[in-house]
């Protein structure tokens, strides 16, 4: 009679088993046949079946884009191998002070930037996301870059927060003054005035090439109040807008989050260090698409979270292509804007 029931066991075990694969099988089918993994990737087919599970049944999504999104598209980070301008750390230049100190270096630094951004092209990476967005109204995105290549990705302005400003806009530096405010914002392209074209025969990224010199008065000017003009972006020594950080936490605040997607960032400076344990804190499962994973607490990667280590601009393409299919082709307008004469 034991030995009779082991055997009936051991058969059960064998069949549940067998169903199980058969399942499993069944469930990998379900995104194989119009979503076929890059091979050149290490990732696992059930890693992409899983993710994308969750994914299409997630109705609040949450994601922090950063710099290592726009590698590819040939932006350099603030913490890369590549991240020096003519000798200078970006963020000595990206600094509050170093516009009230020497404006015209830091008007050429951002002029050049302007310029790299404007002649870059928006990554696999951007349109899928910007395809994410499309498809689904409650997904919010935060995104720690300027280069303005998510918007013309066709990302809804609407889903997004540009939390560190735009490359492309210009405000009065008198905008926060306390006597006198000027209020004065503008869209630009570049160059934005013609004393700030960077000459041709100059290698902007050699720091032996001398650049032109520049007087106060060659500078941008607001056409309101004659003050300086500065990039509309938040400097080292700032704080993001507080209509910024409203739209942020009313979506944060708004009701539990299913996943969130953190992608080309280390997620360890503020304020995007708190956006990964908010977002866990109302039942997120969180994917990383990063190079490599963060040491930090913040940024940890948790066991029930996915980490798909490589390029973001290809494993957000890759991996989001399940819900939003194949991306192809680039969307390169953009909006000129006049030049703004000193």
């Amino acid at each position: 009679m034991h030995s009779n029931a082991q055997q009936k066991s051991k058969k059960s075990s064998a069949a549940d088993k067998k169903l199980e694969a058969l399942r499993a099988k069944q469930e990998k089918r379900k995104f194989k046949g119009a979503s076929i993994l890059d091979p050149s990737l290490d990732i696992s087919l059930d890693e992409f079946t899983s993710f994308t599970a969750h994914l299409k049944f997630s109705k609040r999504v949450f994601a922090l884009l950063g710099a290592g999104l726009s590698v590819s598209s040939g932006m350099a980070t603030f913490r890369g191998s590549d991240r020096h301008w003519r000798g200078h750390e970006p963020s000595d230049l990206s600094d509050i002070g170093a516009f009230a100190t020497d404006p015209a270096t830091v008007w050429w630094f951002f002029s050049h930037r302007m310029m790299k951004a404007q002649n870059a092209t928006p990554n696999p990476g951007h349109l899928a996301l910007a395809k994410l967005a499309e498809s689904n109204s409650q997904f919010f995105a935060v995104n720690q870059n300027i280069d303005g290549l998510c918007k013309r990705a066709g990302f809804p302005q609407s889903q997004i927060a540009q939390v560190h400003g735009d490359l492309f806009s210009v405000k009065c530096s008198k905008h926060q003054s306390s006597k006198n405010p000027c209020s004065y914002v503008a869209d630009v392209t570049y160059p934005i005035s013609q004393a700030l074209t960077l000459p041709a025969y100059i290698d902007i990224s050699d720091p032996n090439d001398p650049l032109p010199k520049l007087s106060h008065t060659d500078l941008p000017h607001c056409p309101k109040c004659n003050s300086l003009l500065r990039p509309n972006v938040v400097l080292f020594g700032e704080a993001t807008s507080l209509e910024t950080t409203k739209r942020i936490y009313e979506f944060t605040s708004g009701g539990p989050i299913d996943l969130m997607l953190v992608v080309g960032t280390s997620a360890v400076v503020l304020p995007a260090a708190m956006y990964i344990p908010i977002a866990r804190n109302t039942g997120a499962r969180i994917a990383f698409f990063n190079l490599e994973e963060s040491d930090e607490e913040a940024g940890r990667v948790w066991s029930v979270d996915w980490y798909f280590k490589g390029d973001a601009a290809v494993t957000v393409a890759e991996l989001l292509k399940g819900v939003v299919g194949t991306v192809r082709g680039t969307k390169l307008a953009i909006n000129h804007a006049s030049k703004i004469e000193a």
